[in-house]
């Protein structure tokens, strides 16, 4: 079996979901995380240089931000990444596809509760969604 530690893992999760001692959407560590994707018709590294450009000047992006984010790359993804100021950490990935065009992810991790996770799925989508229609 290929993926015997996925499986395990896949396993224990929903034996910890079934006692009780964590709600779906709720990591090992205690906090939240959420993912919000969008496929596009640019390349990767085109897709990250408007991406950066484009965060840059986002009011909401930047308020959500503590610090100033890095971009980090190989030939098939490329990363920016920033703390925000409630802690959690913000990752935005250019992900290459199979026919050379690439999608976007934007990731936070580290989110305190439930509520403050769904709040921030839904600015995600609102921040890409623009994102999206000045391209």
């Amino acid at each position: 079996m290929d993926q015997a530690g996925w499986w395990a893992q896949s396993v224990a999760v929903a034996y910890e979901h079934h006692i009780g001692r964590r709600i779906p959407g709720q990591r090992s560590d205690g906090t939240f995380q959420l993912s919000v994707s969008r496929s596009t018709a640019l390349g990767l590294e085109e897709l990250m240089a408007r991406w950066s450009d484009f965060a840059s000047t986002s009011s909401p992006v930047q308020e959500l931000l503590a610090e100033a984010a890095r971009v980090s790359g190989t030939d098939r993804r490329m990363t920016w990444r920033a703390k925000a100021a409630d802690g959690s950490s913000v990752v935005v990935t250019s992900e290459l596809k199979k026919n050379g065009t690439a999608s976007i992810v934007a990731t936070q991790m580290g989110l305190p509760t439930p509520e403050a996770n769904d709040a921030a799925r839904q600015q995600w989508v609102e921040v890409l969604t623009d994102f999206l229609e000045r391209l």
